[in-house]
């Protein structure tokens, strides 16, 4: 069977191979001097879902669980011949897919020098200038798991992995305290810079100001940031000529607020801000395109796509959120942008949270990660299919208090963390990880995922090369990389993660990781044939549902809502008509265990191309009704529906029972989802 031939524009990709290659972790002391770049090899996560239908693939306890059977027997055999990604990666030596690079840097309102730039940042986008370092040997403390780097064997090297000759396709960068000379609390400016793309809403305290300001002068500029207000819901495409579409872009806004590489003297982009952005480009080379640049604040996100993936790309949204003193300092806060690459939606989020140690900054800090999502569009996995979160998180090292309630002191937690640095008991140090508990405790960023540390804390350090501490905090993994994968037959496999210990400028080391996605597998479908499959939900019910905290809601009453995405999926009575009302059950009044045993709903789907199904996805979404105030969502379940289609080619109809998914609001698990789901064709021409 041959995939659709509709025309379509693939991106370059970069064959990689499969061996899991060895690297141990970094010889780091607390005060060494020379720079042994650390590193981790990757494997990819084996696909181990149960299914009695077709083959075994990953059950992720986020996304849902279920016991399947199959009506048509004699599709077994070929659904175990089509496999998916991962199954058929295994057996092929060379595989194709993005490499994508994330660094995040807390540049501590300093200028960075060429040296501490050129160790961070890959060269030209050389894959080998990330792989290029001699790994120290050293002992591992730290047991392997589901967040860690995945280990191999233990004589190659990991850039035997992959193709090192070739460039990076994505690449992403995300800064914070970018402002030399500014002393943090007092750059209170909403400031909103972008170029090579535009914004698709600004945060909530942007909304009264309406006419574009202009350009202040340099020094307010530099102590405060520039006020305005972007413009608002212009999405583009990015397959346009350089010149035609940053003309167009200009055209549209009628302001400052929009600067690009053609027009790099507008006076937007002052002093360092627009230094920093000329030495990361001219470090990257002329290979690529910078495709959003935005700055709140002291906050600046870079993304870099590689210029042949252009055609195949655009940006579909960058907002941007601020958690600084009364919601109004953007010295903290986010920036998000949703790219969509081929037809795979990528998010990328960089952060600054609250500082300093104490169990309150703690709670601030998940606070302030649900509040950004909440201001940047809502949950990742919701936005994208996947998912990067970085940047200065602020998390720290906190060690318990004694069996008498008393907690340490400074000195005594500075004395325990540098005593398990000089041993490299990384286990030990993520034991007592903050970042660590609040994922674990699913009190942040539900679902995500994060490399185990096998290095030195990248906080507070002294600004030379090398790992010395300052005694006033306890050094801490405040720098740091998380992703999500929210398809079933492709999950983000990373590469390496560490920290750059030569990086001089900053009280914090920089932090990079390179990631491969694997190139989506096309379903395998008929050549001009077009079917419809009706996908039939029974025996819904919901748990544990947490609505948004409101003082004026004092009842519980639900109903639930399905519809996927893109909706033109969606099987049309007639060819003129509008699309169908998605389905909705009754509402359950007064109950946080709401079920509706006895209702049907359906969807019928059109299959009719690779193309169109690509990523596509199923929403349920429980809605809490108030007819008063208005209706408010508790949370968004999401199911893969290209997986469903890909699951049940072979069979005449393909029965899921109890599907189990989660409810997901701003990054937290806010109840959970059952029902039955069946697959039957309708019709086939």
């Amino acid at each position: 069977r041959g995939h659709n031939s509709k025309n379509v524009v693939h991106p370059t990709v970069t064959m990689v191979t499969t061996s899991n290659k060895p690297v141990d972790p970094p010889d780091m002391e607390v005060s060494q001097r020379k720079h042994p770049s650390s590193g981790s090899s990757a494997g990819h996560a084996s696909d181990n879902r149960r299914s009695k239908d077709h083959h075994n693939s990953p059950r992720d306890p986020h996304r849902h669980h279920h016991h399947s059977r199959s009506r048509d027997h004699t599709a077994e055999t070929k659904a175990k011949s089509s496999g998916n990604t991962a199954e058929k990666s295994s057996n092929d030596p060379l595989r194709r897919g993005l490499r994508i690079f994330i660094g995040t840097a807390n540049l501590g309102n300093a200028a960075i020098d060429p040296s501490s730039l050129s160790s961070w940042l890959p060269s030209h986008g050389r894959v080998r200038h990330v792989l290029h370092a001699d790994i120290s040997s050293s002992d591992d403390n730290g047991d392997d798991d589901k967040n860690n780097v995945k280990r191999g064997g233990k004589s190659k090297r990991i850039d035997d992995a992959i193709d090192s000759h070739g460039k990076l396709e994505v690449i992403v960068i995300g800064t914070q305290e970018s402002l030399p000379g500014n002393r943090p609390a007092v750059t209170s400016g909403i400031t909103s810079f972008m170029t090579g793309a535009t914004t698709a809403s600004s945060t909530k305290r942007q909304q009264q100001q309406q006419q574009p300001q202009q350009p202040p002068d340099s020094t307010f500029q530099n102590v405060f940031g520039t006020l305005g207000k972007p413009v608002d819901d212009l999405v583009h495409s990015l397959g346009k000529p350089a010149d035609e579409y940053f003309d167009s872009l200009l055209s549209k806004t009628g302001d400052l607020l929009v600067a690009s590489s053609k027009n790099s003297d507008l006076p937007l982009l002052s002093g360092h801000t627009k230094q920093l952005r000329t030495s990361i480009q001219h470090h990257l080379g002329d290979d690529y395109q910078t495709v959003v640049e935005f700055q709140r604040g002291e906050m600046m996100l870079f993304v870099f796509l590689r210029k042949d993936l252009l055609p195949a790309s655009r940006v579909e949204s960058i907002h941007a959120e601020n958690t600084g003193l009364g919601g109004i300092l953007a010295n903290k806060g986010g920036i998000a942008a949703v790219l969509t690459v081929a037809s795979t939606k990528l998010y990328f989020l960089t952060v600054h949270l609250q500082p300093h140690e104490g169990r309150a900054n703690f709670d601030k800090r998940n606070a302030d990660v649900e509040e950004i999502l909440a201001g940047t569009g809502g949950d990742p996995s919701v936005m994208a299919h996947h998912a990067f979160v970085f940047g200065d998180l602020n998390y720290r090292v906190a060690f318990p208090t004694s069996t008498r309630g008393i907690a340490p002191t400074k000195e005594e937690s500075w004395a325990v963390c540098a005593n398990l640095i000089r041993r490299k008991d990384w286990k030990g140090l993520r034991e007592s990880d903050e970042l660590e508990k609040a994922l674990r405790e699913k009190k942040i960023l539900c679902g995500f995922r994060t490399p185990m540390c096998k290095f030195c804390p990248t906080f507070k350090l002294e600004r030379r090369s090398g790992f010395h501490y300052d005694k006033k905090r306890t050094p801490s993994y405040t720098d740091r990389i998380l992703w999500k994968s929210m398809q079933q037959n492709r999950s983000i496999e990373p590469l390496i993660y560490e920290p750059i210990s030569s990086f001089a400028t900053s009280d914090h080391k920089p932090m990079r990781g390179l990631f491969f996605l694997p190139e989506r597998q096309p379903l395998n479908l008929h050549r001009d044939e077009k079917r419809m499959l009706q996908l039939t939900f029974k025996k819904l019910k919901c748990k544990s549902l947490v609505p948004t905290p409101d003082l004026f809601q004092s009842d519980l009453d639900t109903f639930l809502q399905i519809y996927c995405e893109p909706q033109s999926l969606l099987s049309q009575p007639k060819p003129s008509s509008k699309l169908p009302k998605p389905p909705k059950t009754k509402t359950i009044q007064t109950s946080d265990r709401p079920s509706w045993p006895n209702e049907v709903h359906k969807l019928i789907i059109n299959v009719f191309s690779d193309e169109d199904l690509a990523g596509s996805r199923l929403f349920v979404k429980s809605v809490l009704e108030n007819k008063v105030l208005g209706n408010a969502t508790i949370g968004i379940a999401m199911v893969d529906l290209e997986d469903l289609v890909r699951k049940s080619l072979d069979a005449s109809e393909w029965e899921e029972e109890g599907v189990e998914t989660v409810f997901l609001r701003n990054g937290k698990e806010v109840g959970k989802c059952f029902f039955d789901l069946l697959a039957t064709w309708l019709v086939e021409t």
